[in-house]
C-alpha cells in the first residue's frame, strides 16, 4: 500500500502505511551509546529518506537541543508534516547517553511524544538518525523505528530572506561598532542562529512628505511585495521609510492571517535619528532587529503576559526596563542579543510557530515556565494610583448584535491626590501600553470559560519619553477608544453568547522612582465588563456572518478603518450593507454603520501612487467622504462608544470643509 498524495492544503489526505518506511531500528545501543563530539558539527543538516525529506539542527553548544522539520515528497513535493526537538527543560551534549526522548508538533499543533538516536555516518558531515513516534501523525509511521541520514550544510541553523524596500531620502542600514567589532542586522541575527538574506535589488519608494499610516503601510506592503504573501514562507518584507503620522513611532510589524501575516514589517529611520540624538546607528539596529523578531513571533518582554521588564534583549523597550525610568542603565548592560528562552525558540521552535505566515502572534508562549502558566521574572504589582474604566456604547448597555465589532470607551482616572504624567497614549493597545482580555463564558456564569489575550493585527514599537505626558490633576483623566473585533488570533467574538472584558494598563513615567527596591512593573486593571453577543435572527443573518463578517478580509479592513487596497472585502461589505439599509439612506443597524463608517474614513484617505515611480500622492475623494460620513445620524453612532462618535463627527467636518475649499 502506498501513500496517498497530498491535498491542495499541503496537507496528506491520510498516513503513509508503515511499510513505505525503512525500519531497521536504533543505529546505537540504547543507554550506552555516544556521539563523538569532535567529529558532530554544530549547524544545519539536510536529508531525509526516500519518502521524507529532513530539515536537521544540531546545537549542542548554546542551547544543548536537537531539533528538526519533517516534510512529505510524493509527487516532487516537499509538504510539511511534523517538527520534532529534544525535551524541553533538558540540555544535552554529543556525550549524552542516548536514546532522546523527543517532542513532536504539527502544523495542526497536534503534540506527541517520540524517542530519537543520532550516530555518526561514514562521512565526518553525515549524521544517521533513528526515530520513533509513540502516536500517529499524519504521514508518519506510529510506534516504529525509521531511519533517515543528514548532511551538514552550514553553522547557521536557519535561513530568513529579507526584502528591503527604501523611501527616498532615507539612509541604508548601519553598522555599529561594538567591543571593537561591527554590528550589523545580519550579525545580530547571526549570533541567534540565523542567516539573513538580502532578497532581490533594493526598490525606491517615492518621498511621502505627509508620513505613513497604518492603512497607507498596509497597502505600500501589499503593493511593493514580490514574494506571495499569502503562503507560509522564510520571506519578509522590511520598509525602511522616513517619517509616521504618530510621532515617536519607531518601528511596525503587520500581523493579519489573510494578508501579510507576520511577513510586513516597517522601519521608520529618520523618526529615530529625530528622536535618539546619541549612538543613533546603536537604536537603528536595535529597532531593525525588534521589527524582525516581531515577524518571527517574539513578543515584548516588558508585556504582561511575558514578565520580563528586567531584560535587555533587542525585544525590549529602554523606556520600559525595569518598570521605566531606567533608559540609561539598560544601555549600559545592552549587549546586541536575545535572552535564552527568545534564543531557544528562534533555534528550535516548531516551523508552523516561527515562519512568517505560520501561527498567529502571541501564539507561542516560549517564555512560560513549562506548564504554560503566567510566571513573571519582575514582580508585578497595583498600580493603584489611578482607576481604569471601560465603558460600551450607549446603544444596547453592553449588548452587541453578531458579527458586530465591539467598540469601548478606556478612560484612566488619576486617583493620587497629586498631579500624575498620563498621556492618552497609555491606552493604545496597538503599542502595547493597554493589555486586553477576553473570556468567552460558559453556561453565561461569571468567571468561567477560557481567558485569551486579544492582540491587534497593527504592532506598534514607540519610543516615548516624559516630554510627551502631561503633568494631570488629582480626579483628572486621559481617555480614548478601542476595538476589539479581529485581531492576530482572529475574531474575538466568533459565537454568539456572554463575555467578560477587562483590560490592564501601565504609566511609564512618574511612577518608579528608580530605586532598586521598587523594581517592580506597575500594572492597573479595569472593571470587568459583561457584554452580550446576540444569537442571529435568521438563517440569513447568520450566514452572512459566517461567511462575510467574519472572513479574514473583511475583519483586517475593518480593524484598519477601511482599507483601498482590500477591494474584494470593499465589494462584499457593499453588498451586506444594501441588504442591510433595504433601500433607506438612513443608517440604523449598527453594522451598516461600522460599514459605512470604514467606508467614509478610507475615502478621505492619502495612498501610495499605483506607479511607484510617481512621487505625487493626493488625497481620495474628500467630497465623498464627508458625504459618507454624514450619513451617520445620532441614532448610528450609538453603535459606538462616545469618543469614536465624536472623532468620527470631527472627521466628517474635517473632510467638509476640506472639500468646500477645493
Amino acid at each position: 500500500m502506498s501513500g496517498h498524495p497530498p491535498d491542495n492544503t499541503g496537507n496528506p489526505s491520510d498516513s503513509l502505511a508503515q511499510s513505505d518506511f525503512s525500519a531497521h531500528g536504533p543505529q546505537v545501543e540504547v543507554g550506552s551509546s555516544t556521539l563523538e563530539t569532535t567529529a558532530t558539527l554544530d549547524g544545519s543538516y539536510l536529508g531525509g529518506n526516500h519518502r521524507l525529506s529532513l530539515d536537521l539542527r544540531v546545537d549542542f553548544e548554546m542551547c544543548g537541543v536537537i531539533s528538526g522539520d519533517l516534510f512529505g515528497t510524493d509527487f516532487g513535493r516537499r509538504d510539511y508534516l511534523t517538527s520534532f526537538r529534544t525535551a524541553p527543560g533538558t540540555q544535552i551534549a554529543a556525550d549524552t547517553p542516548q536514546p532522546w526522548t523527543v517532542v513532536l508538533e504539527t502544523r495542526e499543533g497536534t503534540v506527541a511524544n517520540g524517542t530519537l538516536t543520532v550516530a555518526e555516518g561514514d562521512a565526518e558531515d553525515v549524521l544517521l538518525l533513528s526515530l520513533k513516534v509513540d502516536a500517529q501523525l499524519p504521514g508518519l509511521p506510529s510506534r516504529q523505528w525509521f531511519d533517515l541520514s543528514a548532511k551538514w550544510q552550514s553553522p547557521m541553523l536557519r535561513q530568513l530572506s529579507v526584502e528591503l524596500e527604501s523611501e527616498t531620502g532615507t539612509r541604508p542600514p548601519p553598522s555599529y561598532l561594538f567591543q571593537n567589532q561591527p554590528v550589523t542586522i545580519h550579525t545580530a541575527f547571526a549570533n541567534a542562529g540565523f542567516e539573513i538574506l538580502d532578497q532581490g535589488g533594493q526598490s525606491k519608494i517615492p518621498k511621502n512628505e505627509a508620513k505613513w499610516g497604518s492603512t497607507q503601510l498596509h497597502a505600500l506592503m501589499a503593493q511593493m511585495a514580490n514574494a506571495d504573501l499569502t503562503t507560509a514562507a522564510w520571506n519578509q518584507q522590511l520598509l525602511w521609510l522616513g517619517k509616521p503620522t504618530r510621532a515617536g513611532l519607531l518601528g511596525v510589524m503587520f500581523d493579519t492571517t489573510a494578508r501579510l501575516p507576520r511577513q510586513g514589517t516597517a522601519v521608520f529611520e529618520a523618526e529615530i535619528r529625530a528622536r535618539v540624538r546619541e549612538e543613533t546607528d546603536r537604536k537603528v539596529i536595535q529597532t531593525a532587529v525588534h521589527e524582525l523578531g516581531h515577524s518571527l513571533n517574539l513578543a515584548h518582554r516588558f508585556e504582561r503576559e511575558v514578565g520580563r521588564a528586567n531584560s535587555t534583549s533587542f525585544m525590549n523597550y529602554d523606556w520600559r526596563y525595569r518598570g521605566g525610568n531606567r533608559k540609561r542603565e539598560f544601555w549600559e548592560k545592552f549587549n546586541f542579543t536575545f535572552d535564552p528562552d527568545e534564543l531557544e525558540f528562534l533555534r528550535h521552535a516548531p516551523r508552523q510557530k516561527i515562519i512568517p505566515g505560520g501561527a498567529a502572534f502571541h501564539s507561542a508562549t516560549y517564555w512560560a515556565d513549562g506548564s504554560g502558566g503566567y510566571m513573571p521574572y519582575l514582580p508585578e504589582g497595583d498600580l493603584d494610583i489611578v482607576s481604569l474604566q471601560i465603558s460600551p456604547p450607549d446603544a444596547g448597555g453592553g449588548v452587541f448584535e453578531f458579527g458586530q465589532p465591539v467598540f469601548l470607551a478606556v478612560r484612566m482616572t488619576n486617583t493620587s491626590g497629586q498631579p500624575l504624567q498620563m498621556n492618552k497614549r497609555s491606552l493604545d493597545p496597538k503599542g502595547n501600553f493597554l493589555q486586553i482580555s477576553v473570556r468567552k463564558l460558559k453556561n453565561g456564569r461569571s468567571g468561567t470559560g477560557d481567558l485569551s489575550h486579544f492582540h491587534p493585527i497593527v504592532e506598534r514599537c514607540f519610543d516615548v519619553d516624559p516630554g510627551a505626558f502631561d503633568a494631570v490633576p488629582h480626579g483628572g483623566f486621559v481617555e480614548d477608544n478601542i476595538q476589539i473585533n479581529f485581531g492576530s488570533g482572529g475574531f474575538a467574538f466568533a459565537e454568539p453568547g456572554h463575555y467578560e472584558i477587562q483590560v490592564f494598563g501601565a504609566l511609564p513615567f512618574g511612577v518608579n522612582d528608580g530605586d532598586p527596591d521598587n523594581d517592580r512593573e506597575l500594572v492597573a486593571a479595569s472593571n470587568v465588563l459583561r457584554v452580550y453577543v446576540r444569537h442571529p435572527e435568521s438563517k440569513q443573518e447568520e450566514i452572512e456572518v459566517a461567511t462575510v463578517l467574519q472572513n479574514e478580509d473583511v475583519g483586517t479592513y475593518i480593524a484598519l478603518g477601511g482599507s483601498t487596497h482590500l477591494s474584494a472585502a470593499v465589494d462584499v461589505l457593499q453588498e451586506v450593507l444594501e441588504r442591510r439599509l433595504a433601500g433607506r439612506d438612513e443608517v440604523l443597524d449598527p453594522i451598516a454603520a461600522t460599514i459605512v463608517r470604514c467606508l467614509g474614513i478610507d475615502q478621505g484617505r492619502r495612498y501610495p501612487p499605483v506607479s511607484l515611480g510617481k512621487s505625487t500622492w493626493t488625497y481620495g475623494d474628500r467630497g465623498e467622504a464627508a458625504r459618507q460620513l454624514q450619513r451617520l445620524g445620532p441614532a448610528a453612532m450609538r453603535a459606538f462608544d462616545p469618543i469614536t462618535a465624536a472623532a468620527t463627527r470631527r472627521l466628517q467636518q474635517k473632510h467638509h470643509r476640506a472639500a468646500q475649499s477645493q
